[in-house]
């Protein structure tokens, strides 16, 4: 049987070579990001950077582990929080929960339907401890789905026509979904 931790055993716990994440307690291994899945997280936090230079409207992480607050500290791609909630500096993970998550779906999340489902519990896992907004991005079909809190399925379906919107979490914030495709 596969040992538990706590939160603070989670971070407590040497650096690993691979990213994981605490699950009801276990050790989740999160696949290793590859080229495609950088390229496209930096092309957003590029595009926010250039937008709010000053980052008078909050702040975004890259593969960062967040305490939630329910035991579960996941790693989005990113994760942005609104300037009048970024919670303290921590040598830890960052202790809050994200207005607004990006998740980029790697191959291994596109195979069967089993793993497809994983990426599905995880947005109902952010919407569920409340994050505002989870964009959901399929690299392979370059399309973006947009999640609501309070909401079991997408909003929105977009592909590279279309333009996603920082709404109430990122006034003003637009980016057309080709750019982050390249």
């Amino acid at each position: 049987m596969a040992r538990t931790y706590t939160p603070e055993e989670f971070e407590a716990l040497p650096q690993f070579e691979e990213l994981y994440e605490l699950v009801d307690g276990k050790l989740v291994k999160k696949p290793m990001p590859g080229d495609a899945h950088g390229r496209i997280a930096k092309r957003i936090d590029r595009r926010l950077a250039a937008f709010d230079p000053d980052k008078k409207l909050g702040l975004m992480w890259r593969d960062t582990c967040f305490d939630v607050g329910t035991g579960w500290l996941p790693i989005p791609d990113l994760g942005f929080i609104m300037a009048g909630r970024v919670p303290p500096e921590s040598e830890k993970s960052v202790k809050g929960v994200p207005d607004l998550v990006v998740e980029i779906h790697s191959p291994t999340d596109l195979g069967s339907q089993k793993e497809r489902e994983a990426p599905r519990r995880k947005i109902a896992d952010w919407l569920g401890v409340g994050v505002q907004i989870v964009w959901s991005v399929n690299p392979r079909a370059k399309t973006v789905e947009v999640y609501h809190r309070g909401q079991v399925s997408a909003v929105q379906s977009l592909d590279e026509d279309d333009e996603l919107d920082g709404e109430n979490v990122i006034p003003g914030f637009k980016l057309k979904v080709s750019e982050i495709f390249g």
